[in-house]
């Protein structure tokens, strides 16, 4: 199937495969832009609530304060934890910037990644967010109808055996591409999330839009509250995302994550319409630790024929933009190289 992660459930609960969001910021919406291919979108709205140190309330001033006075830009060496100490007297405020940042790395401990790397997503995480309306597969829809109208031949539901002969760009988890190519080099750099979704009726007490627990790691997002089409009527869609430390038991995340919502909506198994819940891994995108940057990831040139473009491939960006870097990168390699007679793909 075409999109990968970026599956939409066809419903009644239009669920996503995870939280996902488009930054308005950065080069993917650009190049969407550019093509007229940007979906129908909504921006966040609707109260939000922070766990910290068990309490949940609004975002601490001190930790607003904390961040709006940071330096502009983190070494690459350093681990974030110990950056921002360098900078925040109050360790309870460096540990609660550090959950903050779980949402934009899907890294059960953000704060011993890469200062350089954490930073980055820290400064554009904030209000370009934009979700894609009816769910994220409608992105999907746009682009086929594209590759289609270009005269691209689409053929779905079989599986690849080998990479085949000519100019190649293989776009699908770093594991996957491992697995199909059999090169070794091709090594994962993501991290595991427990992934709740719920769909509730009307009745549940449930009020907020978004819920931040920095200090369990874990996202909650009520989607119908601003993309009313993603449930039915007088329904809510709720997804959910929580950091699976490494050994921890996928149960312990889950159990986390039922702690919080009884938090914040005491009786809500009373209202529960439909739910799933499952685990993902190396599908969030690359980490980069202290010392290294994207460019230390698998090259997306693997061979002058053979390119890799994945979340984790040596490109910038945020998240899925990686990908998207990373194919566009491919596409200007392998075009520049090919011969008239290879038939060398063409950028859409």
């Amino acid at each position: 199937t075409l999109g990968g992660r970026a599956a939409t459930l066809e419903g009644p609960y239009r669920a996503n495969r995870g939280p996902h969001a488009l930054y308005a910021d950065g080069p993917l919406w650009a190049w969407l832009e550019r093509r007229g291919l940007n979906p129908p979108t909504v921006s966040p709205s609707g109260e939000t609530l922070f766990r910290v140190d068990g309490t949940l309330q609004s975002l601490p001033a001190a930790v607003g304060h904390a961040i709006a006075g940071l330096p502009s830009t983190a070494p690459v060496g350093e681990s974030f934890r110990t950056w921002l100490a360098h900078h925040i007297d109050d360790g309870r405020t460096v540990e609660a910037i550090i959950g903050l940042m779980f949402i934009v790395t899907y890294n059960h401990d953000p704060g011993e990644l890469s200062a350089a790397f954490v930073h980055e997503r820290l400064v554009r995480g904030g209000s370009h967010v934009r979700y894609v309306q009816g769910g994220w597969g409608r992105l999907i829809d746009s682009l086929v109808g594209r590759a289609e109208e270009l005269g691209v031949a689409l053929r779905t539901r079989g599986r690849v055996q080998a990479v085949p002969d000519g100019p190649t760009i293989v776009a699908t988890s770093m594991t996957a591409a491992r697995i199909l190519t059999q090169e070794s080099g091709l090594e994962s750099t993501g991290s595991r999330v427990a992934l709740v979704d719920l769909g509730l009726r009307s009745s549940a007490p449930i009020t907020w839009f978004r819920v931040y627990d920095l200090d369990h790691r874990i996202y909650a997002a009520r989607y119908s509250e601003v993309d009313p089409s993603l449930a039915p009527q007088r329904h809510h869609l709720v997804q959910i995302a929580a950091a699976l430390a490494p050994g921890e038991a996928f149960s312990a995340a889950v159990a986390r994550v039922y702690d919080l919502l009884d938090a914040t909506s005491q009786g809500w198994t009373d209202h529960v319409d439909w739910k799933r819940s499952y685990e993902v891994s190396d599908e969030t995108g690359a980490v980069d630790l202290p010392g290294s940057t994207w460019a230390n990831r698998p090259a997306v040139m693997r061979t002058p024929t053979l390119a890799i473009a994945t979340d984790q491939s040596a490109a910038p960006g945020l998240l899925a933009e990686v990908a998207h870097n990373a194919a566009r990168s491919a596409l200007t390699t392998l075009g520049q190289s090919a011969s008239p007679s290879t038939h060398a793909p063409q950028p859409a």
